[in-house]
């Protein structure tokens, strides 16, 4: 019987403090789930961060969701802490990735140009040349006589020729593409 009873009292005192401990444990990781902020970020600068959502102010493009981040009133706190939270990038629509692949090509080219590697002979430069080779030289091509590319091609056939002198049917295209 004394036995019982020390079992009793035993299992009773070891219920009594895991429900404690449990208590506790979950009231520090709700109190931990009110200090974390979300963090914005560009996905081409990351050195754009903001606290909500917005346009990158470098580039228009939308600030995705990139981690949790604890304040820094928190942060002070819990500096010991073995391990923070941080959570995936937020998954981009297939929009935003077609928004982001438009601005990069559109950044890609503007550096091609500058650099001299990019010379289009349509008004809005090609996106093919910039796809296929990472240069375009369809208006040193057009001036010696060789074919452009398909989408130039296209260009001066909607009158969208850089070169207003030269005639739509002087220009020439390979559909093939043309070599670099």
């Amino acid at each position: 019987m004394q036995r019982q009873v020390v079992s009793y009292i035993f299992i009773l005192t070891f219920i009594a403090f895991t429900g404690v401990g449990v208590a506790q444990e979950k009231r520090a990781d709700d109190k931990k789930q009110e200090v974390m902020k979300e963090v914005y970020t560009c996905p081409m600068h990351a050195d754009v961060k903001s606290d909500k959502p917005g346009d990158c102010p470098k580039c228009g493009m939308g600030l995705v969701l990139a981690e949790k981040k604890q304040d820094s009133q928190a942060n002070d706190e819990n500096k010991s802490a073995p391990s923070r939270q941080k959570t995936e990038p937020k998954k981009l629509t297939p929009a935003e990735k077609i928004k982001t692949a438009k601005k990069l090509l559109q950044e890609a080219k503007s550096e091609l140009t500058r650099s001299g590697e990019y010379n289009c002979c349509v008004e809005e430069p090609c996106n093919q040349c910039a796809l296929d080779h990472q240069s375009c030289p369809c208006d040193s091509d057009l001036k010696k006589g060789k074919p452009v590319c398909p989408e130039c091609y296209g260009g001066w056939q909607r009158g969208e020729g850089k070169d207003k002198t030269r005639k739509v049917s002087d220009v020439k295209t390979e559909y093939s593409g043309h070599k670099h």
